[in-house]
């Protein structure tokens, strides 16, 4: 009886165990960016930049540049030219919306 028992107790936590997604330092399963780059892209490189709230799919904003070349990299939004680069952006958006 109490070996039932307590295959029953490990069964049940190997079960609630793999259920539940693994929490730690870094731990983001729908984030785009695993790598940031702080280096100034200039302006002439840029083709298309993305900006992706921080939100249930991910913890921190997500900023995504498209460079002239076709490759796709993740700036740092913490970087003072990615911050005015942002607030660029909203603005520029922002009259868009009330024109």
């Amino acid at each position: 009886m109490r070996f039932f028992l307590l295959l029953t107790l490990m069964a049940a936590s190997l079960f609630l165990t793999s259920a539940i997604q693994p929490l730690g330092k870094g731990y983001n399963s729908h984030c785009m960016c695993s790598k940031l780059e702080s280096r100034v892209i200039p302006q002439h490189n840029l083709r298309s930049v993305e900006i992706f709230p921080r939100g249930s799919h991910c913890k921190n904003t997500e900023v995504i540049a498209g460079l002239v070349s076709g490759e796709r990299i993740c700036l740092n939004p913490q970087t003072m030219w990615v911050k005015k680069l942002i607030l660029f952006i909203e603005k520029k958006q922002g009259r868009k919306r009330t024109a």
